[in-house]
């Protein structure tokens, strides 16, 4: 009895070895990498900023709202939220929106005063996860608000889509080397996984714009908040390397929200002419302009409309594209 128990733990102790040479290797790591992504949560344990999750059961549909830049105009000092978010958020929970994702630069000075006037006008003030990908006016003090706030880079799957969190202020002009891990290993989840249908992803910074017409004239009103990571190469290597591969198997849409500080380049719409890749910006700047995006998803389609805060109407999202911004650059817009 004695032997065979000898040589039983022989045999587990030679199989340990085994799989931990192998994960050290990459082979097994990749395998569980496939399936779990780095970075993941699961829905039932996700909480947003505003410490409120999901209910247990995960939908079949479900909608959100997307609102970027949300401490509006560094003119006003108030120090609160834009003015037209506060004061449509009586209308945004008739909506009872599933959640509501937060593009980054939540507050213009990283103090415990600011984030304080944010929780208290705003975070408080809704009854839905709130999701920030952080802004770097959010994170000028990152110890502050990680610890008030928590991690700032995740994904976790949600009814049928697959939601990418990312922090665009780790590393100059890129993704650093853990989230590049989360990004990939998350598409290959969402495109082995039989229930994702789509792929969000979310980031503050605009990674992903690239128009050279408008890059060119560098126009007040047509370009991002900062141009400084304009043709980011290490972001334009994940666009063709994983994100368009990634879209000709299943719809990948792309949001980033460091624009609108004066309703500039707000809203973007823009869709790869080859594949099924959406790309959209939004922000906020106190502004007549001052709009977020509606997301309805379900198992057949996923629909987004571009919401002007000023009365809660509804604008066709198509016809602020890449064109209607190069009219503006050169004064032609109506």
């Amino acid at each position: 009895m004695k032997q065979k128990l000898l040589w039983a733990g022989l045999l587990l102790a030679g199989v340990a070895v085994i799989a931990l040479a192998a994960w050290r290797q990459g082979i097994l790591s990749e395998l569980y990498r496939a399936y779990v992504p780095a970075g993941e949560i699961s829905a039932s344990q996700v909480r947003g900023i505003n410490n409120i999750g999901f209910p247990e059961k995960s939908p079949a549909e479900f909608d959100f709202f997307v609102a970027g830049h949300i401490y509006g105009s560094q003119g006003i000092k108030d120090r609160q939220p834009d003015a037209a978010l506060l004061a449509a958020l009586p209308a945004i929970a008739e909506v009872s929106p599933d959640f509501l994702v937060s593009l980054g630069d939540m507050v213009e000075q990283s103090n415990a005063e600011e984030f304080g006037l944010l929780d208290s006008t705003f975070l408080s003030q809704v009854s839905f996860p709130v999701f920030n990908t952080v802004g770097n006016h959010d994170v000028a003090d990152r110890s502050l608000y990680e610890a008030r706030y928590g991690r700032t880079f995740f994904t976790f799957k949600y009814g049928p889509a697959r939601m990418v969190f990312l922090d665009t202020e780790r590393a100059k002009c890129k993704l650093n080397d853990p989230q590049t891990d989360v990004l990939k290993t998350a598409v290959t989840s969402a495109l082995r996984d039989s229930e994702v249908r789509y792929l969000f992803v979310f980031m503050h910074k605009t990674f992903f714009f690239e128009n050279d017409v408008l890059a060119a004239k560098q126009d007040r009103m047509a370009g991002p908040n900062e141009w400084k990571c304009y043709g980011s190469k290490p972001f334009r290597q994940l666009m063709d390397e994983v994100l368009i591969p990634a879209a000709q198997r299943k719809p990948v849409y792309l949001f980033a929200g460091d624009v609108g500080a004066w309703g500039n380049l707000t809203p973007y719409y823009e869709r790869h002419p080859d594949v099924p890749l959406t790309m959209l910006m939004t922000g906020l700047g106190d502004t007549d302009q001052d709009n977020i995006l509606h997301v309805r998803v379900d198992k057949s389609r996923v629909t987004i409309e571009s919401i002007l805060l000023n009365g809660m109407t509804p604008q066709p999202l198509e016809e602020f594209g890449p064109a209607y911004w190069e009219e503006v650059a050169n004064g032609d817009a109506q």
